[in-house]
Protein backbone atom coordinates (compact mmCIF):
# COMPACT_ATOMS: atom_id res chain seq x y z
CA UNK A 1 0.00 0.00 0.00
CA UNK A 2 2.82 2.42 0.83
CA UNK A 3 4.46 1.77 -2.54
CA UNK A 4 1.21 2.21 -4.40
CA UNK A 5 0.50 5.40 -2.45
CA UNK A 6 3.95 6.74 -3.37
CA UNK A 7 3.42 5.86 -7.03
CA UNK A 8 0.01 7.49 -6.97
CA UNK A 9 1.43 10.69 -5.49
CA UNK A 10 4.26 10.65 -8.04
CA UNK A 11 1.79 10.17 -10.87
CA UNK A 12 -0.35 13.06 -9.63
CA UNK A 13 2.72 15.28 -9.27
CA UNK A 14 3.77 14.37 -12.79
CA UNK A 15 0.35 15.27 -14.16
CA UNK A 16 0.40 18.60 -12.31
CA UNK A 17 3.87 19.40 -13.67
CA UNK A 18 2.83 18.50 -17.20
CA UNK A 19 -0.33 20.59 -16.85
CA UNK A 20 1.66 23.57 -15.57
CA UNK A 21 4.21 23.20 -18.37
CA UNK A 22 1.43 22.99 -20.96
CA UNK A 23 -0.25 26.07 -19.53
CA UNK A 24 3.05 27.97 -19.61
CA UNK A 25 3.71 26.87 -23.19
CA UNK A 26 0.27 28.06 -24.22
CA UNK A 27 0.51 31.46 -22.50
CA UNK A 28 0.05 34.20 -25.11
CA UNK A 29 2.76 36.37 -23.50
CA UNK A 30 6.03 35.39 -21.81
CA UNK A 31 7.68 37.86 -19.43
CA UNK A 32 11.35 38.81 -19.69
CA UNK A 33 13.72 40.12 -17.04
CA UNK A 34 12.85 43.73 -16.13
CA UNK A 35 15.16 46.56 -17.16
CA UNK A 36 15.96 48.93 -14.28
CA UNK A 37 15.48 52.62 -15.06
CA UNK A 38 17.85 54.95 -13.17
CA UNK A 39 16.46 57.54 -10.81
CA UNK A 40 14.61 55.41 -8.31
CA UNK A 41 10.85 55.01 -7.86
CA UNK A 42 8.48 57.26 -9.78
CA UNK A 43 5.14 56.69 -11.47
CA UNK A 44 4.84 56.11 -15.22
CA UNK A 45 2.06 57.02 -17.63
CA UNK A 46 1.54 56.53 -21.40
CA UNK A 47 3.90 54.54 -23.68
CA UNK A 48 4.70 54.64 -27.39
CA UNK A 49 6.85 52.74 -29.89
CA UNK A 50 8.30 54.82 -32.73
CA UNK A 51 8.58 52.16 -35.44
CA UNK A 52 10.66 54.34 -37.78
CA UNK A 53 13.48 54.82 -35.27
CA UNK A 54 12.61 51.67 -33.29
CA UNK A 55 12.48 53.57 -30.01
CA UNK A 56 10.32 52.97 -26.97
CA UNK A 57 9.03 56.05 -25.15
CA UNK A 58 7.71 55.84 -21.58
CA UNK A 59 6.28 58.88 -19.82
CA UNK A 60 8.08 58.84 -16.46
CA UNK A 61 6.26 61.70 -14.81
CA UNK A 62 7.24 60.58 -11.31
CA UNK A 63 10.87 61.46 -12.07
CA UNK A 64 9.98 64.31 -14.48
CA UNK A 65 11.67 62.61 -17.41
CA UNK A 66 10.83 60.92 -20.68
CA UNK A 67 12.42 57.46 -20.67
CA UNK A 68 13.68 56.41 -24.12
CA UNK A 69 14.89 52.90 -24.94
CA UNK A 70 16.60 52.16 -28.26
CA UNK A 71 15.07 48.79 -29.12
CA UNK A 72 17.98 47.89 -31.40
CA UNK A 73 20.88 48.69 -29.07
CA UNK A 74 19.04 48.63 -25.68
CA UNK A 75 20.57 52.05 -24.92
CA UNK A 76 18.50 53.84 -22.28
CA UNK A 77 18.12 57.63 -22.01
CA UNK A 78 16.18 59.87 -19.65
CA UNK A 79 15.18 63.25 -21.05
CA UNK A 80 14.27 65.95 -18.47
CA UNK A 81 10.89 67.37 -19.47
CA UNK A 82 8.58 67.77 -16.46
CA UNK A 83 5.52 65.83 -15.35
CA UNK A 84 5.46 63.76 -18.52
CA UNK A 85 2.19 62.04 -19.45
CA UNK A 86 2.64 61.12 -23.12
CA UNK A 87 4.47 61.74 -26.39
CA UNK A 88 3.89 61.74 -30.14
CA UNK A 89 6.39 61.73 -33.01
CA UNK A 90 6.13 64.24 -35.88
CA UNK A 91 8.59 62.74 -38.35
CA UNK A 92 7.84 65.25 -41.10
CA UNK A 93 8.89 68.19 -38.93
CA UNK A 94 11.62 66.25 -37.12
CA UNK A 95 10.02 66.68 -33.69
CA UNK A 96 8.74 64.77 -30.69
CA UNK A 97 5.94 66.49 -28.78
CA UNK A 98 5.88 65.59 -25.08
CA UNK A 99 2.69 66.10 -23.08
CA UNK A 100 3.20 67.27 -19.50
CA UNK A 101 0.97 67.55 -16.48
CA UNK A 102 2.59 70.84 -15.50
CA UNK A 103 0.70 72.85 -18.14
CA UNK A 104 3.02 72.53 -21.11
CA UNK A 105 4.02 70.59 -24.19
CA UNK A 106 7.77 70.13 -24.59
CA UNK A 107 9.27 69.85 -28.09
CA UNK A 108 12.31 67.63 -28.72
CA UNK A 109 14.47 67.17 -31.79
CA UNK A 110 13.53 63.78 -33.26
CA UNK A 111 17.16 62.88 -33.96
CA UNK A 112 19.08 64.19 -30.95
CA UNK A 113 16.20 64.25 -28.43
CA UNK A 114 17.37 67.69 -27.31
CA UNK A 115 14.75 70.15 -26.12
CA UNK A 116 14.04 72.82 -28.75
CA UNK A 117 10.87 74.52 -27.52
CA UNK A 118 8.20 74.62 -24.84
CA UNK A 119 4.54 75.43 -25.47
CA UNK A 120 2.45 76.74 -22.57
CA UNK A 121 -1.15 75.50 -22.37
CA UNK A 122 -3.96 76.48 -19.93
CA UNK A 123 -3.87 73.23 -17.95
CA UNK A 124 -2.30 69.78 -17.47
CA UNK A 125 -1.98 67.63 -20.60
CA UNK A 126 -2.80 63.93 -20.80
CA UNK A 127 -2.89 62.08 -24.14
CA UNK A 128 -1.41 63.69 -27.26
CA UNK A 129 -1.76 62.79 -30.95
CA UNK A 130 -0.74 64.12 -34.38
CA UNK A 131 -2.72 64.87 -37.52
CA UNK A 132 0.13 64.56 -40.06
CA UNK A 133 -2.07 65.69 -42.94
CA UNK A 134 -2.42 69.22 -41.55
CA UNK A 135 0.54 69.28 -39.20
CA UNK A 136 -1.57 69.72 -36.07
CA UNK A 137 -1.07 68.22 -32.62
CA UNK A 138 -4.07 67.45 -30.40
CA UNK A 139 -3.51 67.57 -26.63
CA UNK A 140 -6.07 66.44 -24.06
CA UNK A 141 -6.82 68.61 -21.04
CA UNK A 142 -6.32 66.07 -18.26
CA UNK A 143 -9.69 65.66 -16.48
CA UNK A 144 -10.75 68.93 -18.10
CA UNK A 145 -13.21 69.78 -20.88
CA UNK A 146 -10.93 70.68 -23.78
CA UNK A 147 -8.74 69.25 -26.49
CA UNK A 148 -6.11 71.81 -27.42
CA UNK A 149 -4.89 72.18 -30.99
CA UNK A 150 -1.21 73.02 -31.57
CA UNK A 151 0.47 74.01 -34.83
CA UNK A 152 3.33 71.54 -35.18
CA UNK A 153 5.39 73.77 -37.46
CA UNK A 154 5.19 76.99 -35.42
CA UNK A 155 4.93 75.37 -31.96
CA UNK A 156 1.99 77.62 -31.10
CA UNK A 157 -1.45 77.04 -29.60
CA UNK A 158 -3.91 77.27 -32.50
CA UNK A 159 -7.29 76.49 -30.97
CA UNK A 160 -9.42 74.40 -28.65
CA UNK A 161 -12.24 71.88 -28.94
CA UNK A 162 -14.83 71.73 -26.16
CA UNK A 163 -15.73 68.20 -25.00
CA UNK A 164 -18.07 66.78 -22.36
CA UNK A 165 -15.21 66.35 -19.89
CA UNK A 166 -12.20 64.19 -18.96
CA UNK A 167 -10.86 63.25 -22.42
CA UNK A 168 -8.75 60.10 -22.34
CA UNK A 169 -7.06 58.20 -25.17
CA UNK A 170 -7.48 59.32 -28.78
CA UNK A 171 -6.64 57.94 -32.22
CA UNK A 172 -6.18 59.68 -35.57
CA UNK A 173 -7.12 57.67 -38.66
CA UNK A 174 -5.62 58.96 -41.91
CA UNK A 175 -7.92 56.82 -44.06
CA UNK A 176 -11.11 58.29 -42.64
CA UNK A 177 -9.43 61.61 -41.79
CA UNK A 178 -11.03 61.53 -38.37
CA UNK A 179 -9.92 61.89 -34.79
CA UNK A 180 -11.54 59.54 -32.27
CA UNK A 181 -11.56 60.68 -28.65
CA UNK A 182 -12.58 58.65 -25.59
CA UNK A 183 -14.64 60.69 -23.09
CA UNK A 184 -14.68 59.09 -19.63
CA UNK A 185 -17.73 60.69 -17.95
CA UNK A 186 -19.90 60.31 -21.07
CA UNK A 187 -19.03 56.64 -21.70
CA UNK A 188 -18.50 57.67 -25.30
CA UNK A 189 -16.18 58.24 -28.23
CA UNK A 190 -16.29 61.69 -29.84
CA UNK A 191 -15.76 61.69 -33.62
CA UNK A 192 -13.88 64.87 -34.56
CA UNK A 193 -13.33 66.30 -38.04
CA UNK A 194 -9.78 67.74 -37.95
CA UNK A 195 -10.54 69.91 -41.00
CA UNK A 196 -13.02 71.92 -38.92
CA UNK A 197 -12.25 70.76 -35.36
CA UNK A 198 -15.96 70.03 -34.95
CA UNK A 199 -17.51 67.01 -33.22
CA UNK A 200 -19.46 65.14 -35.88
CA UNK A 201 -20.86 62.30 -33.78
CA UNK A 202 -20.86 60.81 -30.30
CA UNK A 203 -20.70 57.01 -30.09
CA UNK A 204 -21.68 55.32 -26.84
CA UNK A 205 -19.32 52.65 -25.51
CA UNK A 206 -21.65 50.76 -23.13
CA UNK A 207 -21.16 48.18 -21.71
CA UNK A 208 -17.64 49.67 -21.41
CA UNK A 209 -17.81 52.41 -18.78
CA UNK A 210 -15.29 55.22 -18.20
CA UNK A 211 -13.42 54.39 -21.43
CA UNK A 212 -9.65 54.68 -21.22
CA UNK A 213 -7.60 52.81 -23.85
CA UNK A 214 -8.47 53.15 -27.54
CA UNK A 215 -7.02 51.52 -30.67
CA UNK A 216 -8.08 51.13 -34.30
CA UNK A 217 -7.87 48.24 -36.74
CA UNK A 218 -7.71 49.95 -40.13
CA UNK A 219 -8.24 46.62 -41.93
CA UNK A 220 -11.57 45.69 -40.33
CA UNK A 221 -12.56 49.30 -39.56
CA UNK A 222 -13.16 48.58 -35.89
CA UNK A 223 -12.39 50.78 -32.92
CA UNK A 224 -11.61 49.01 -29.65
CA UNK A 225 -12.37 50.95 -26.48
CA UNK A 226 -11.52 49.61 -23.01
CA UNK A 227 -13.58 50.65 -20.03
CA UNK A 228 -12.21 50.96 -16.55
CA UNK A 229 -15.00 48.60 -15.44
CA UNK A 230 -13.38 45.60 -17.14
CA UNK A 231 -15.16 45.58 -20.49
CA UNK A 232 -13.64 45.89 -23.96
CA UNK A 233 -15.95 46.83 -26.84
CA UNK A 234 -15.59 46.86 -30.62
CA UNK A 235 -17.28 49.71 -32.47
CA UNK A 236 -18.01 49.71 -36.18
CA UNK A 237 -16.08 52.65 -37.61
CA UNK A 238 -18.78 53.33 -40.21
CA UNK A 239 -21.87 53.20 -37.99
CA UNK A 240 -20.47 53.83 -34.51
CA UNK A 241 -22.39 50.87 -33.12
CA UNK A 242 -20.95 48.43 -30.58
CA UNK A 243 -20.70 45.12 -32.44
CA UNK A 244 -18.97 42.99 -29.80
CA UNK A 245 -17.85 43.08 -26.17
CA UNK A 246 -15.73 40.92 -23.91
CA UNK A 247 -14.93 40.94 -20.18
CA UNK A 248 -11.28 41.68 -19.35
CA UNK A 249 -9.34 42.41 -16.17
CA UNK A 250 -10.74 45.63 -14.61
CA UNK A 251 -8.80 48.84 -14.18
CA UNK A 252 -7.48 48.98 -17.76
CA UNK A 253 -5.71 52.16 -18.79
CA UNK A 254 -3.71 51.96 -22.06
CA UNK A 255 -4.26 49.32 -24.74
CA UNK A 256 -2.30 48.32 -27.86
CA UNK A 257 -2.95 46.45 -31.10
CA UNK A 258 -0.85 43.85 -32.93
CA UNK A 259 -2.13 43.79 -36.53
CA UNK A 260 -0.14 40.66 -37.42
CA UNK A 261 -1.57 38.48 -34.65
CA UNK A 262 -4.94 40.30 -34.55
CA UNK A 263 -4.55 40.89 -30.84
CA UNK A 264 -5.62 43.68 -28.51
CA UNK A 265 -3.49 43.98 -25.37
CA UNK A 266 -5.07 45.75 -22.39
CA UNK A 267 -2.90 46.94 -19.48
CA UNK A 268 -4.67 46.55 -16.16
CA UNK A 269 -3.17 46.83 -12.69
CA UNK A 270 -1.77 43.34 -12.25
CA UNK A 271 -2.72 41.82 -15.60
CA UNK A 272 -2.38 42.20 -19.35
CA UNK A 273 -5.63 41.09 -20.96
CA UNK A 274 -4.91 39.42 -24.31
CA UNK A 275 -7.88 39.54 -26.69
CA UNK A 276 -7.99 37.98 -30.14
CA UNK A 277 -9.94 39.78 -32.86
CA UNK A 278 -12.11 37.35 -34.82
CA UNK A 279 -14.12 37.67 -38.02
CA UNK A 280 -17.32 38.30 -36.08
CA UNK A 281 -15.99 39.87 -32.89
CA UNK A 282 -13.32 38.99 -30.33
CA UNK A 283 -12.49 36.54 -27.56
CA UNK A 284 -10.36 36.67 -24.45
CA UNK A 285 -7.26 34.47 -24.67
CA UNK A 286 -5.95 35.14 -21.17
CA UNK A 287 -5.37 37.67 -18.41
CA UNK A 288 -1.59 37.39 -18.16
CA UNK A 289 -0.17 38.39 -14.73
CA UNK A 290 2.03 41.49 -14.74
CA UNK A 291 3.46 43.78 -12.03
CA UNK A 292 0.70 45.50 -10.05
CA UNK A 293 1.95 48.99 -10.84
CA UNK A 294 1.78 48.49 -14.62
CA UNK A 295 -1.23 50.15 -16.26
CA UNK A 296 0.18 51.25 -19.63
CA UNK A 297 1.79 49.38 -22.51
CA UNK A 298 3.04 49.66 -26.08
CA UNK A 299 3.26 47.10 -28.88
CA UNK A 300 6.32 46.82 -31.10
CA UNK A 301 4.70 45.91 -34.42
CA UNK A 302 8.05 44.85 -35.89
CA UNK A 303 8.56 42.06 -33.37
CA UNK A 304 5.18 41.58 -31.71
CA UNK A 305 6.74 42.31 -28.31
CA UNK A 306 4.63 44.04 -25.69
CA UNK A 307 6.33 46.52 -23.35
CA UNK A 308 5.13 47.73 -19.98
CA UNK A 309 6.55 50.15 -17.41
CA UNK A 310 6.02 50.31 -13.69
CA UNK A 311 7.42 51.54 -10.41
CA UNK A 312 7.55 50.05 -6.93
CA UNK A 313 9.38 50.99 -3.70
CA UNK A 314 12.60 49.45 -5.01
CA UNK A 315 12.75 51.36 -8.29
CA UNK A 316 11.39 51.92 -11.80
CA UNK A 317 11.37 49.35 -14.58
CA UNK A 318 10.64 48.54 -18.21
CA UNK A 319 9.66 44.98 -19.01
CA UNK A 320 9.24 43.10 -22.27
CA UNK A 321 6.65 40.41 -22.86
CA UNK A 322 7.28 38.17 -25.86
CA UNK A 323 4.22 37.16 -27.87
CA UNK A 324 3.72 33.44 -28.36
CA UNK A 325 3.48 32.28 -31.96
Amino acid sequence: MATNSFLTRAAISGVLLLTAAAAFAQAPLIASRPIAVPGGPGGFDWMLVDQAKHRLYAAHGGTKTLTVLDLNTQKLQQIPAGEVSGAVVDAADGKVFVACGDNKVVVLDNDTLRKTAEIAVPGPVDDIKLDPKRGMVYADHDDGANVWVINAQTNTLAGSIAVAGAPEAMVYDAGADRLYQNIKPADAVDVIDPATDKILAIWKTAPARAPHGLVLDTLTHRLFSAGGNGMLVALDQKTGRVTASVAIAPGTDQIGFDPKRRRIYCASRGFIAVVHETADGMRLLDNVPSPKGAHTLAVDAATGNVWICYSNPSGSYLEKFTAAK
